[in-house]
């Protein structure tokens, strides 16, 4: 698998969604809410497939992941699809791990969850701080919702959250990780030794 067939096995996990089945295109992703019906995951690019695959797609809330940059997909698409953020793949291969206590006044709690792992910070006053999750996936971690409550913020809490996730990962076999970024988390992942593997354009089928 690539990197971004891997990021949907792992999404799955952390989402408690089925995992993706295999179709023409490359992966369906079944999540099954009135918003989101479901994610088609391309393993690469091929304008005309692409084309192809959004103009058979009925009814709203079908998601298209595709590895390619929005100024190439999107000209691609019928009429009044919507556009998400930006995004990007990124990849690591894991090293040596520092082990990051948290902050004085703030308890870590790692939790394995079959096939995913969760990682909490947890203030004095019994608040959820910080958390985040990664799926494992053939020896890889995917990473997802890496997340620091606003008021908990510029504590370094999200860089203890990715170093116990990392940790845990390693020690059930994984030796590389994945995560998808929006353009001010990949400047971070950056810094972290991540790199990018594609931009990625997510895009959602219209409503009647």
């Amino acid at each position: 698998m690539n990197p971004l067939e891997t990021w949907a096995f792992g999404y799955a996990l952390t989402r408690g969604y089925p995992a993706p089945h295999a179709v023409p295109t490359g992966l369906w992703l079944e999540i099954g809410k009135p918003d989101q019906r479901g994610r088609f995951v391309l393993p690469r690019f091929d304008p005309a497939a692409f084309t192809d695959l959004a103009q058979s797609i009925e009814g709203p809330g079908v998601y298209i992941e595709a590895p390619a940059p929005r100024e190439t997909a999107v000209p691609l698409l019928p009429e009044h699809w919507t556009v998400r953020e930006r995004a990007y793949l990124m990849t690591t291969t894991f090293g040596a791990t520092e082990r990051l206590p948290p902050p004085a006044s703030y308890q870590l709690l790692t939790h394995d969850e079959g096939g995913a792992i969760r990682v909490e910070i947890i203030s004095d006053g019994g608040e959820l701080a910080a958390s985040g999750l990664a799926g494992l996936v053939d020896g890889q971690a995917v990473f997802d919702q890496i997340l620091t409550q606003p008021a908990h913020r510029r504590l370094g809490l999200g860089t203890v959250v990715m170093s116990a996730l990392t940790r845990r990962a390693i020690e059930r076999g994984a030796n590389r990780g994945a995560l998808i970024a929006t353009p001010d988390g990949r400047a971070l992942y950056q810094t972290l030794g991540w790199a990018q593997w594609s931009e990625v354009t997510s895009v959602i089928s219209p409503g009647p």
